[in-house]
C-alpha cells in the first residue's frame, strides 16, 4: 500500500520553530498582496481568497535574503537546495465562516511538497487521496506534512485564529520518497 502522505510533529527543534515563527510574524518581514491564492488575477475571484505570500527561491535563484529558513526544514530530511524547485511562505487571514480554498496541484512536474505549519491555527490542509477520499491535516506549529505533489490539495481560511501561515517547499521528482515519508 502506498503511503500518499505523512505527518511528523515536533522534527524541528522548539527554538528553531520559535525562532521561524519570531522571523515571519516579525514587522520587518516581507509579505506581497496577492488577490488569489491560485489565480493571477489582480481581482479575488469568488471561490477563493486573497493571501499573502514571500518567495524564497525558485529554480535555484533566490528571491529572498533569508532563504535559510526553508532550508533548515528540509536539511532535516537529507535534503538540500540543489533538491528544490521553490520554497515560498503563504499566510491567509481569517474569514467569518469555513472557506476551502480551490484544490490544485504545485506545478505539473512530478515533485513533493513539504508543507511546514508556523503557527498553531484552525485552517486544515484537505489532500484529495487517489481513491477520492479527503484528508484533513490541521495546522500546528512546527508540523510538517509530506506528500507527492500529484495530490491535489487546497487550505481552508482560519475563522478562530486571526492567520495561517505556512511554508510551502516543493522538492524535485528526483528525490526518493522514503527521504520525506512517503513510500
Amino acid at each position: 500500500m502506498t503511503n500518499h502522505y505523512a505527518i511528523f510533529d515536533d522534527h524541528i527543534d522548539a527554538k528553531t520553530r520559535d525562532q521561524i515563527e519570531m522571523v515571519l510574524f516579525g514587522q520587518h518581514f516581507p509579505w506581497i498582496y496577492h488577490a488569489n491564492t491560485n489565480y493571477p488575477d489582480s481581482t479575488t475571484r469568488e471561490n477563493d481568497v486573497p493571501q499573502f505570500n514571500h518567495g524564497f527561491f525558485r529554480d535555484g535563484q533566490s528571491s529572498s535574503n533569508l532563504t535559510a529558513i526553508p532550508l533548515e526544514i528540509i536539511k532535516s530530511f537529507g535534503l538540500a537546495l540543489h533538491d528544490l524547485f521553490r520554497a515560498k511562505a503563504n499566510l491567509v487571514t481569517w474569514e467569518k465562516s469555513t472557506f476551502t480554498q480551490p484544490f490544485h496541484t504545485d506545478d505539473y512536474d512530478p515533485h513533493f511538497v513539504v508543507l511546514y505549519y508556523v503557527n498553531d491555527s484552525d485552517g486544515d490542509t484537505l489532500l484529495k487521496l487517489p481513491d477520492g477520499d479527503i484528508v484533513r491535516v490541521t495546522p500546528k506549529k512546527g508540523r510538517i506534512l509530506t506528500f507527492y505533489g500529484a495530490l491535489q490539495h487546497a487550505p481552508e481560511s482560519p475563522i478562530n485564529t486571526r492567520f495561517r501561515a505556512v511554508i510551502n517547499i516543493n522538492v524535485k521528482g528526483h528525490v526518493a520518497p522514503e527521504r520525506l515519508g512517503l513510500g
